[in-house]
């Protein structure tokens, strides 16, 4: 039809034409026969039963096509004038005829692919929250897409766009082993914007599949054979309830409990306030500690861990699926997706804007925060890795090795220490880190010393949460117990980092600020201090922590605030750090032969 209708509206304005012309030639004719009575030639009356019986033909030409897309004619045309609005709703009829096809064929494909969706099943959980709410949506767009008939309304335009997300679900559960890192990290990015996190995890964990392949996978095991008719010496040998593993397959990916390690936190109280002169100007005072609130665990005992075995041991049969390695999941998903379009530190910003408290929560252990989202935040640490040895993060997975007793888990988690060289290099990831949060959005803070000219105040967390978003404190207001030593003691996990910040308000004399940290009771440099220019001087300074101490002078004055990151480099072991902040009335540093 659109061929014909082309053909159509060129034979009209052919026609228009020729009939301008003959207009023409018609009133040369009449003036000549109106002057002189010449009478007009041969050829014009020849040329005018011409330019009818084209007329007549084209008339008869548009009707039939009217005819053919049901557009009744309001009458039978006579002129030109009249056949133009004719072919005209000839044209807006076949649009629309065009725009009908490809709607019923665009809504059958969108009806395919939501039908295709609600097949989806998690394998554990029926009533999963992510999977309900996406299913209610897909029911709600199929009913609204089987209404549609006018493909010019807004929706029906947006029909296609409205199922993209539910197409790209589609896509990630039917071939998530065969997407490429950056192909995948852009459907979980489409699927956790429409239907939340929570259901790409579960994606990304292997828990979804269709209600036909789990029904399939769930084989009564075969019945026990009948006795035999006669006695025998030796009863029949028991049928396997299930099928034997296989040894060389990958394991499966799952998360067993994890119990928090144990966290102290202390400060110092204020002592009795000593005469003032028996306390040298020079030598600061050491305050004692009060106990912080215990840690918060779980009310269950957990089972004394067993003996780790061998990595290169072999499996015994495997008594539930392996869940250990989601922490690696989610952070190489998410660093797939922004790997190519963004640098580290914009990350960190929105990463800790979100979760200021990500970098306290030891990795292996970050999908049982926030939902399992905390564990997309350390796609940060990927980065670093990633850094120390490019091409690394994406082998990680070939490094796997099947049929070991080693947790997939533990596995990636070693994997990734000694790839990224992290006993060595976690103190640099620390230090870009808290450079590139600071001074906003800032990091989580154990511990806070507030500077003021009345009086110091010095914060805590009421809690060991981690996360925990309450502070109590108490007020210091004699300069003995201001300017000296406070000691925070705390126990950090596995490559996990602790803050105190330190701050002043409204002082006119520049404070000093030193720090010096204890590491199982011997001196240490697990730390930074950083300083954040007051105003808009410049940029955040980081010194690193040394063993016989390090002195900030200047704040109030230079600097706004001071941030004193302590951090546990040892990827296996929890450790115990003592940190003394030293505040100074003047900048003098506190450490001898120190500035």
């Amino acid at each position: 039809m659109d061929g014909n209708l082309d053909a159509l509206t060129r034979e009209l304005t052919a026609l228009t034409q020729r009939f301008v012309d003959l207009g023409a030639k018609l009133g040369d004719a009449a003036r000549a026969l109106e002057e002189a009575g010449a009478p007009p030639a041969a050829g014009l009356v020849t040329d005018l039963a011409g330019a009818r019986s084209q007329f007549i033909q084209l008339r008869t030409d548009v009707l039939t096509a009217a005819q053919a897309v049901s557009v009744p004619p309001t009458g039978e045309p006579e002129s030109l004038v009249e056949l133009e609005p004719l072919l005209g709703a000839i044209e807006a009829a076949v649009r629309m005829k065009v725009q009908q096809a490809a709607l019923a064929e665009t809504r059958e494909r969108v009806t395919a692919t939501l039908e295709r969706v609600l097949e989806i099943v998690h394998r554990d959980d029926p009533a999963f929250a992510a999977l309900a709410g996406c299913h209610g949506k897909a029911r709600a767009l199929r009913d609204a897409v089987r209404l549609l008939s006018d493909p010019e309304t807004p929706e029906a335009q947006r029909v296609a766009a409205s199922a993209q997300s539910f197409a790209d679900l589609l896509t990630m559960v039917e071939n998530r082993d065969a997407l490429d890192d950056e192909r995948y990290a852009q459907l979980e990015e489409s699927v956790s914007k429409a239907f939340g996190r929570g259901l790409a995890v579960a994606v990304a964990r292997g828990r979804l599949a269709f209600a036909g392949e789990v029904a399939e996978t769930h084989v009564e095991p075969p019945a026990a054979p009948e006795p035999l008719p006669e006695p025998v010496a030796e009863p029949p040998e028991p049928v396997a309830a299930a099928p034997s593993p296989v040894h060389d397959a990958p394991p499966v990916l799952a998360a067993p409990p994890v119990d928090e390690p144990k966290l102290e936190l202390e400060i110092a109280p204020p002592p009795p306030v000593p005469t003032p002169a028996s306390v040298p100007i020079e030598t600061p005072v050491t305050m004692p500690t009060i106990e912080m609130p215990p840690l918060e665990v779980e009310t269950r005992a957990p089972a004394p861990p067993p003996a780790r075995p061998a990595a290169g041991a072999p499996t015994a049969e495997p008594s539930g699926p392996d869940e250990t390695a989601q922490w690696w999941l989610a952070a190489w998903a998410r660093w797939s997706g922004w790997k190519s379009t963004h640098v580290f530190a914009d990350v960190v910003r929105e990463e800790l804007g979100k979760y200021p408290y990500l970098l306290s929560v030891p990795i292996q252990k970050s999908p049982e925060y926030e939902d399992g989202l905390l564990a997309y935040g350390y796609s940060i640490l990927m980065d670093h890795v990633e850094k120390q040895k490019p091409g690394c993060v994406g082998n990680a997975l070939n490094s796997l090795k099947a049929g070991v007793a080693q947790p997939v888990g533990e596995q990636l988690y070693e994997y990734l220490v000694t790839e990224g060289r992290l006993r060595e290099s976690y103190p640099d990831f620390v230090k870009n880190a808290v450079l590139a949060a600071v001074p906003e959005p800032g990091l989580w803070f154990q511990f806070r010393i507030l500077e003021s000219k009345e009086d110091t105040r010095i914060f805590q967390r009421p809690s060991a949460r981690l996360g925990d978003t309450e502070l109590s404190g108490q007020r210091l207001a004699n300069d003995n117990q201001r300017y000296a030593e406070h000691k925070f003691k705390m126990t950090l996990p596995p490559l996990t980092m602790r803050c105190v910040l330190v701050s002043a308000d409204n002082i006119r004399d520049a404070r000093g600020v030193g720090a010096k940290i204890t590491a199982e009771g011997a001196p240490g440099d697990s730390g930074w201090i950083v300083g954040v220019p007051a105003g808009a001087r410049g940029k955040p300074e980081a010194r690193r922590v040394t063993e016989e101490g390090t002195h900030v002078p200047g704040l109030g004055k230079d600097f706004a605030a001071v941030w004193i990151a302590v951090f546990n480099p040892d990827p296996d072991a929890d450790r115990r750090y003592e940190l003394s902040v030293f505040l100074r009335k003047d900048t003098k540093s506190p450490f001898r032969g120190r500035s």
